[in-house]
């Protein structure tokens, strides 16, 4: 609020509602990384398997409360817009930008096939629970059948979830100290760091990192951060509140229709810190954690997000389902095709990202000609 009100003072009229808007997003970029920081330390204390679901509770953060502020507005549109937008953003954008660069500085860059396909399986199984009631409501023309349908999928995927989520704190980390993987480390690779990346790439992808990976510092002030928490938090609801009440005023304004600020630009906000952050990871030609962080954003948000707020919604008066468009099904499928296509064979290039890229703007320009 301290950002957004001189800002405010200075304009009026019509003005207004479209300086609400800016100023409520640009907010919610430092706040958005200040809750990511605030999860990553709390591990310390918390342990591994509570970490995990606190980053997976709290490092969403900015999705989930706009997604409530939109339902209790009944912009229902909306959050199905910022869900798909998110996973699109995180796919084509976040990574597009960050082979892009980091193959443009180092030219070949290589990745573990393994993880990427296990990435790309659970790109489908989120594809797969928008696309089955989608197709399905063709069939089913009951609401009340239909939002039947997308509760069903929503609690199948939050399963799922919870089990890719174990699945990787417990299995993977298993294998990895087991005796015979660390006989299999060669001397060269132990002072590569090559273990250790794969391990931080683990880590984007199941949502928490390693407690004892301090790089030196202190171990972190337990009321400091859980303050930091809250406040960025609190931040973060009161400029969600105030950017969605001024989505339907904007439009009117500017002419966009909502489906484009769901579908780009509340996306770019609340997952600025996570594209910063795989991007400048890619430039120092780790592209393994770059593409786990790109995924596994993408995966929280559609076997997480989408499903918790489909539940959400059902305490409110505007229940969601899980029924898209066809122009968002297209993108998201095609986001998934393509992610499954890069990770064949563990190595990409600039022009991989250039590619991605090029699909995302695409998309854009349909986006930004729907009709209001």
């Amino acid at each position: 609020m301290a950002v957004v009100a001189p800002i405010i003072q200075l304009v009026g009229g019509t003005q207004q509602e479209l300086a609400i808007f800016i100023c409520s997003a640009i907010a919610l970029i430092p706040l958005a990384g200040l809750i990511g920081r605030a999860t990553e330390e709390l591990e310390y204390y918390v342990g591994p398997i509570a970490g995990g679901l606190l980053n997976a509770t709290f490092g969403n953060a900015p999705e989930i409360i706009i997604g409530i502020f939109a339902l209790r507005e009944g912009l229902l549109t909306v959050v199905k817009a910022s869900i798909t937008g998110s996973i699109i953003s995180n796919t084509l954008l976040v990574l597009g930008t960050s082979l892009a660069l980091g193959g443009w500085r180092w030219g070949k860059q290589y990745f573990n096939a393994r993880d990427a396909g296990q990435y790309t399986a659970m790109m489908v199984l989120a594809v797969a629970g928008f696309l089955i009631p989608s197709a399905g409501g063709l069939i089913i023309t009951d609401p009340r059948r239909s939002q039947s349908v997308s509760v069903a999928i929503s609690i199948i995927l939050l399963l799922v979830y919870g089990m890719y989520l174990a699945w990787h704190i417990f299995h993977v980390r298993a294998e990895r100290r087991s005796p015979k993987q660390m006989r299999k480390l060669a001397p060269v690779q132990e002072s590569t760091g090559h273990d250790e990346e794969e391990g931080e790439a683990e880590e984007a992808a199941t949502g928490h990192v390693d407690p004892r990976k301090l790089d030196g510092r202190r171990p972190p002030q337990i009321g400091l951060t859980v303050g930091m928490l809250l406040l960025a938090t609190v931040g973060t609801a009161v400029n969600s509140e105030l950017l969605v009440g001024a989505i339907e005023p904007v439009t009117h304004q500017i002419g966009w229709s909502p489906i484009f600020i769901g579908l780009v630009i509340i996306p770019i906000i609340g997952n600025a810190a996570e594209h910063s952050s795989a991007v400048y990871i890619a430039l120092r030609d780790r592209i393994d954690l770059s593409m786990a962080i790109a995924a596994g954003s993408s995966i929280q948000v559609a076997t997480f997000v989408a499903p918790l707020l489909v539940l959400i919604s059902l305490f409110t008066a505007t229940p969601l389902n899980l029924v898209l468009q066809p122009i968002e099904l297209a993108v998201l499928s095609l986001a998934t095709i393509l992610f499954a296509f890069l990770s064949l064979d563990g190595e990409t290039t600039w022009l991989a990202g250039v590619q991605l890229i090029a699909v995302y703007i695409m998309a854009c320009v349909v986006f930004f000609f729907i009709p209001g």
